[in-house]
């Protein structure tokens, strides 16, 4: 109960400063994205980004790599800095998730337009290495609150009149026509899940016998037969025949797929 109290002493002081609360805004489906650029980009034109510290789409921004138009890697955008290897048509192509963006370190000769690219940071942006047929693009998936929009506004007569200009915008959560706040302490739950990203769920992805490649690692591009599963770790072993003979091989389930 002290917590609780602590956390609204902390809304009120912050309201009474600032005079900002959290609001939900009705987007067209599947736009949200748009919607938010919009929005932001008609805050810079009326001057009225001040009335606007945050605007948030609640969902979880994945790097989709892919391969002669076969998707290889799913990767969180968020997280430790990481370097993807990925074998194109012509050599490999590597990559690097870095403070969440995204940019080509190396790939095969011809594609120095995709090495010196911008990095990208933002879901729609993508970069082709079109020589070696490979490719990079963020996207959106496990919206929390698909058709919807959060920002932290300062709400005035002008910041509902821009919403409803703007498109891809629909409106406010709105109760007897007025906008609704939102409980600051559960607007900080959703951003904290969405920080996480989505809760993993372990399934049984390969069974005995299933034929499969390796993606990732020493022996990428090897086919397999898998031989025993370990759901509980998500690792398998596979029978890779290496120089003519069949050798027992551990690897984890992100380092394969079925074929």
């Amino acid at each position: 109960m002290i917590e609780e109290k602590d956390v609204q002493q902390q809304e009120k002081a912050e309201l009474e400063s600032t005079g900002k609360r959290w609001y939900a805004l009705y987007t067209q489906s599947n736009l949200e994205i748009r919607a938010k650029e919009n929005f932001l980009k008609n805050l810079q034109l009326n001057n009225l980004s001040h009335l606007v510290d945050e605007v948030i789409v609640p969902a979880e921004e994945k790097v989709v790599i892919k391969s002669q138009g076969k998707e290889r890697y799913k990767l969180s955008l968020k997280g430790s800095s990481r370097e993807i290897e990925v074998q194109g048509k012509k050599g490999i192509t590597k990559l690097l998730i870095e403070d969440g963006t995204v940019r080509v370190l190396e790939s095969v000769e011809g594609d120095e337009g995709c090495i010196s690219h911008s990095p990208i940071s933002k879901p729609g942006q993508k970069i082709s290495c079109k020589e070696n047929k490979t490719e990079a693009k963020i996207l959106l998936e496990n919206k929390m609150f698909p058709g919807y929009i959060l920002i932290k506004a300062k709400l005035t007569d002008e910041l509902i009149d821009l919403v409803k200009k703007t498109s891809f915008l629909t409106g406010f959560v709105s109760a007897g026509g007025m906008p609704v706040p939102l409980k600051e302490s559960d607007v900080m739950k959703v951003l904290g899940q969405v920080q996480k990203g989505a809760p993993k769920i372990k399934r049984l992805l390969f069974t005995k016998g299933d034929n499969i490649r390796v993606i990732q690692g020493p022996f990428m591009n090897f086919n397999g037969v898998v031989e025993e599963v370990f759901p509980d770790r998500e690792k398998l072993i596979a029978l890779i025949t290496i120089f003519g003979r069949a050798t027992p091989v551990e690897l984890e389930f992100s380092q394969v797929e079925k074929i």
